[in-house]
């Protein structure tokens, strides 16, 4: 496995540093493969930096996804990780509040209410499907994504 640096990107993120992306895997990935089945095309975010194993252009909505998981791991990846993999309640909790950023972040570009409403759709899916073991009902987490509420 190659892993390369593609530099920091042009865009500042919400804590004043810029925000790097490497082509490559976590330093954890293999503790990842071992709770879930990925697919392809996942990032990752470990310690402010955003591992993206499979392409090194990621949309400006999911580096702000990614920017939420920088805050909560507050400067210990390693130790946010370690509770994010071993309980589904704390990682719904987590992954809630950056989807709800991702869909705030693409709604300020998009004024579409049509494609506002099909990207809820497509973050909803994907919060409330296999790849976090469907721990919320689509339904739910469209709601929640929506109006920004908690758990």
């Amino acid at each position: 496995m190659t892993t390369k640096s593609i530099g920091p990107l042009t865009r500042m993120n919400d804590i004043g540093a810029n925000t790097t992306i490497v082509v490559g895997f976590p330093p954890n990935i293999a503790r990842i493969k071992e709770v879930f089945t990925l697919r392809g095309g996942e990032i990752f975010a470990w310690g402010g930096i955003i591992y993206s194993p499979s392409t090194p252009v990621v949309p400006v909505q999911l580096i702000a996804h990614e920017e939420v998981h920088f805050k909560q791991q507050r400067g210990d990846p390693r130790l946010w990780w370690d509770h994010y993999l071993a309980d589904p309640n704390f990682r719904l909790r987590q992954e809630l509040e950056a989807h709800q950023m991702e869909y705030r972040v693409f709604c300020k570009s998009t004024l579409d209410r049509n494609r506002r409403a099909r990207y809820l759709n497509t973050v909803a899916r994907r919060l409330s499907g296999p790849l976090y073991n469907n721990l919320i009902t689509m339904a739910k987490a469209m709601k929640l994504i929506k109006t920004g509420g908690s758990l």
